[in-house]
């Protein structure tokens, strides 16, 4: 009887999980965000639409110069800045960040809000206002 009572139950869950995803939002939203409805890409899931080629572009290019150091200007923007920090972490690797740019070896400009001057070596433009400065 007990058994019977939890597959009766477990049916009714799974049945108004699956009207759920198919109902119209937003009734729909948070089903289909926990049963992962829409399959994954190979990209993280930022919560800030972020440039992903860009940052890959670029940490493709800072990843290959070996342990070295980084700074990330963007604009004062919390969400991005988090983004931003965690895509970098993951594709900037074996390189670290560094809370100044006086000790950086690398600056990673993402849509600053002003255009600061850097004296840099060399500048890569990896995307629609996303560019690596060389400064070391």
């Amino acid at each position: 009887m007990l058994t019977l009572l939890r597959v009766a139950v477990a049916g009714a869950v799974f049945l108004l999980a699956a009207v759920l995803a198919v109902a119209p939002r937003p009734f729909s939203s948070p089903i289909r965000k926990v049963a992962n409805y829409r399959a994954d890409s190979r990209e993280p899931i930022y919560n800030y639409p972020l440039d992903a080629a860009a940052i890959r572009r670029a940490g493709a290019i800072v990843s290959s110069s070996g342990r070295t150091t980084y700074y990330i200007d963007t604009r004062p923007l919390p969400q991005l800045g988090h983004d931003l920090i965690g895509a970098t972490l993951l594709f900037f690797l074996p390189a670290r960040p560094v809370p100044s740019p006086r000790d950086a070896d690398w600056v990673f400009q993402y849509r600053p809000a002003g255009r600061k001057r850097w004296l840099a070596r060399r500048t890569y433009d990896v995307g629609d206002g996303i560019r690596l400065l060389r400064i070391r």
